[in-house]
């Protein structure tokens, strides 16, 4: 069963991990490097995105196969961040299953940000589907949000 659960500060090597094959994979497929955002690729950035935002582990029958973070801004608007899920378990639904669950547990919130790399089209085909719209862009970031009406 797919749950998702807050990340405890021993699952940080575990979604480190995932966050380096994940991120590896998807510029690696683009742009022909590994690579990630800054800190993709180290436990102690992991442990501090634990202790400093609301972090999330994504399980499948009891293991780690992702992560996300959140970033509150104010009441009603979210910036989620970071979501990965393990590159053998992607294209099977659990991206969009977890944006589901994401969104049911804050219901105050009217407002979702994100954004994600040019090449990434996967994943922009993702936010699209879920509802998300390109708000900008720039050389190297699409940059999107998801209004939630009353």
């Amino acid at each position: 069963m797919l749950v998702i659960e807050r990340a405890q500060l021993k699952d940080a090597e575990t979604i480190t991990g995932i966050k380096i094959a994940a991120f590896n994979q998807e510029i690696n497929t683009y742009l022909g490097r590994n690579g990630g955002p800054p800190g993709y690729d180290s436990v102690e950035s992991e442990i501090d995105i634990i202790n400093r935002f609301i972090a999330y582990k994504i399980m499948l029958d009891d293991e780690i196969i992702g992560g996300l973070f959140l970033i509150p801004e104010g009441e009603e608007i979210m910036h989620f961040e970071d979501f990965v899920i393990r590159p053998s378990m992607q294209g099977k639904g659990y991206g969009y299953k977890v944006l589901c669950m994401v969104e049911k547990l804050y219901p105050n919130i009217k407002k979702w940000v994100l954004s994600t790399p040019v090449f990434s089209v996967g994943n922009q085909h993702l936010y699209e589907k879920f509802g998300y719209r390109e708000i900008s862009r720039d050389e190297n970031e699409v940059y999107y949000n998801k209004i939630i009406s009353a």
